[in-house]
């Protein structure tokens, strides 16, 4: 049997969760970010032959991926655009910590992703590490509720370091921000990016997929693009 009939089999026996919102008028947005329109553009009403929709959103609209290039300056070694980013850094091992009991207010320490790997196993080099907080709960229209974008909980400095130096490839949270609300000047997305880090924001169903998975994302290859919309596949 061939390797791509192995995997092809493999694939078949394991569940696979959507860990993508969907993209619709009204979603929650970063406050000072464009928001997402969906307008018709053509219709059999209209007496075309198909129907057509046109799309107008922010790069970080959704469950998106952030390129460095989002923080990072030209120049940096770490910068790079979202069409320039590797495609590995869109697969592979994934591991999801559960802080679901945080509050708005708080923030992942380093001590706690340390806590976590003594509890369950280590953080590898290439992996890709998800934090739950649950966040999720709150992604509902605009007109009922902001509080999925008003305040949220993060990882801090030390805890964004810590993941620098395990190596891992990207990072991803059920938040609007991989920084809290309530931290200062972004320091997170600092120290991921500018290590060439990425970074995933938006996720969903996280609970799903609680310790080990193995990921896919598929970001829309922007050129120049500071970030892009991406569905992304969990197999558990």
């Amino acid at each position: 049997m061939s390797k791509v009939s192995q995997l092809a089999e493999l694939l078949s026996t394991m569940k696979v969760v959507d860990l993508s919102h969907t993209l619709e008028e009204n979603m929650p947005v970063v406050q000072s970010h464009s928001r997402y329109y969906h307008t018709l553009l053509d219709s059999f009403e209209t007496g075309s032959i198909a129907l057509a929709y046109q799309l107008m959103m922010s790069e970080h609209c959704g469950t998106h991926m952030d390129a460095t290039a989002h923080f990072i300056q030209e120049g940096h070694p770490a910068h790079l655009y979202m069409d320039e980013t590797p495609v590995a850094k869109f697969y592979g091992r994934a591991l999801t910590l559960d802080f679901s009991h945080y509050t708005a207010k708080d923030e992942v320490t380093a001590e706690e992703i340390e806590r976590w790997e003594r509890d369950n196993q280590p953080i590898l080099a290439g992996d890709i590490v998800f934090f739950r907080f649950g966040w999720d709960r709150y992604w509902v229209p605009r007109t009922k509720s902001l509080d999925f974008s008003v305040a949220w909980p993060g990882i801090n400095k030390e805890a964004a370091e810590l993941l620098v130096a395990r190596d891992i490839k990207v990072v991803g949270c059920d938040a609007i921000a991989i920084d809290g609300s309530s931290a200062d000047k972004s320091p997170a997305h600092y120290v991921l990016l500018g290590n060439g880090v990425n970074i995933i924001e938006n996720l969903t169903r996280l609970d799903q997929i609680l310790g080990e998975s193995y990921v896919m994302v598929a970001p829309l290859k922007v050129k120049q693009g500071s970030g892009a919309p991406m569905r992304a596949l969990a197999f558990v």
